[in-house]
């Protein structure tokens, strides 16, 4: 298949020679389809990407769809984002930082007794965005010094369509169809001081496309079982995201001074491993709410054209959220209806370089505050540290800056017989 040379950059990446450049994810992403997104919004991210067992009416989150039932206005929702990275390798230390639209989403109550809400939207599944540099001394081979440059760019996104419905004994039930398209572009250039030789550039890239789809269940709440009126709910929920071959659409292009010339194309199979999702969550006096998330992600499993990467392993992640949200009664204030969140997270990636596992710990902080009853601008912020500099690797340093906006509305009125 047409990987051509490409497969070792993986290991040319992790050289201590190598000068670190613009980009906004990590430069461990050559491997594989990239940095996973776990959810769009800046409510999530401000609770460090837990929360897959809330039920809320106020919000359409993407964890687990089953948490649409109890929507209660039409709501739609955008997301931007603020990414920034210092990269540190043993010997120099640089920051990067780029901004991007993140997403929206659209839901609306269908049935309140039946717990039936319908939600689409767009949101990203996975980012590439890296540039290395890789500095070479003339040798009697090649009588000229030069400089490799090495970039990648693209990622997954999903577009998806679902509901939600009460089942007996109060358990509920979400599902969504997605359809799973990006594009993923590497690129190798060889610039040389002698002006003699000339630049030459090769480019492969994969156009990617499939369907999936998230399944997710909610408990009944069990808040009764523990006879205490400060309690007010206590859930666990579970959900699974599944995603289906994907075809890609492969072309590797040469690039000289004088001719494009096209090396191959062809058509292959990736294979992405389903993503496992199970949560819990409890409520004390209705406006403090702890989470707690567990993410697991076989990505030894991970395959592109019927080969496997060393470099990659299954992904643990744990996530604690907490938010607090003020029970809303008239006469309030601007400031007492503010809601706060913060979080907690550590991860065991799926990346795995010089037989050194690549882990990260992260902090997280949020708010969101009131336009409307109905409406906020939600605010995200996360720090993370990944990695190392030991081994001849990369340490880096996350700030990620989230914006939302949320509105609702009664665009469609039911009535309940």
């Amino acid at each position: 298949m047409i990987n051509s040379g490409f497969t070792k950059l993986s290991v040319i990446l992790f050289l201590a020679q190598i000068t670190l450049c613009a980009q906004n994810t990590s430069t461990y992403t050559r491997t594989g389809i990239g940095d996973m997104k776990y959810s769009y919004s800046a409510r999530t991210l401000g609770m460090g990407h837990s929360g897959s067992a809330l039920i809320n009416n106020d919000y359409v989150e993407i964890l687990n769809p089953a948490s649409w039932s109890a929507l209660s206005r039409t709501r739609i929702e955008f997301s931007f984002t603020y990414d920034a990275v210092t990269l540190s390798n043993s010997s120099e230390s640089n920051y990067f930082g780029d901004g991007d639209f993140k997403g929206f989403t659209f839901g609306f109550p269908v049935s309140s007794v039946n717990g039936i809400g319908i939600a689409f939207g767009i949101v990203p599944y996975s980012r590439i965005n890296y540039q290395l540099e890789q500095y070479f001394e003339a040798t009697p081979e090649v009588n000229s010094s030069y400089t490799n440059t090495y970039r990648g760019k693209g990622g997954l996104s999903k577009l998806f369509l679902g509901g939600s419905y009460r089942l007996p004994f109060s358990l509920i039930f979400g599902a969504t169809l997605d359809y799973y398209v990006g594009n993923i572009k590497y690129t190798s250039t060889s610039e040389f001081d002698n002006t003699a030789f000339f630049t030459s550039e090769y480019e492969l890239s994969y156009a990617n496309k499939g369907f999936g789809t998230t399944l997710g269940l909610i408990s009944p709440d069990f808040a009764s079982m523990f006879n205490s009126e400060s309690i007010s709910n206590f859930r666990f929920a579970v959900s699974a995201n599944i995603i289906g071959e994907l075809t890609s659409d492969t072309l590797l292009i040469s690039t000289s001074s004088s001719t494009v010339d096209t090396l191959g194309i062809g058509e292959t199979q990736m294979n992405v491993p389903i993503r496992i999702l199970t949560g819990t969550s409890i409520t004390f006096s209705n406006s403090y709410t702890l989470a707690l998330d567990y993410y697991f992600q076989p990505w030894s499993e991970y395959n592109f054209d019927d080969k496997y990467s060393s470099n990659l392993k299954d992904l643990h992640r744990i996530s604690l959220g907490f938010e607090y949200r003020p029970v809303r009664v008239p006469g309030l204030s601007f400031w007492e209806l503010i809601m706060l969140r913060a979080g907690l997270s550590y991860e065991m990636s799926q990346y795995k370089f010089n037989n050194t596992d690549i882990n990260q710990i992260g902090v997280f902080g949020g708010f969101s505050l009131p336009l409307s009853p109905e409406n906020s601008i939600d605010l995200g912020i996360e720090y993370s540290i990944r990695g190392t500099t030991e081994n001849n690797l990369t340490k880096e340093n996350f700030l990620r800056i989230n914006l939302g906006i949320s509105f609702g509305d009664l665009w469609f009125e039911t009535y309940e017989y």
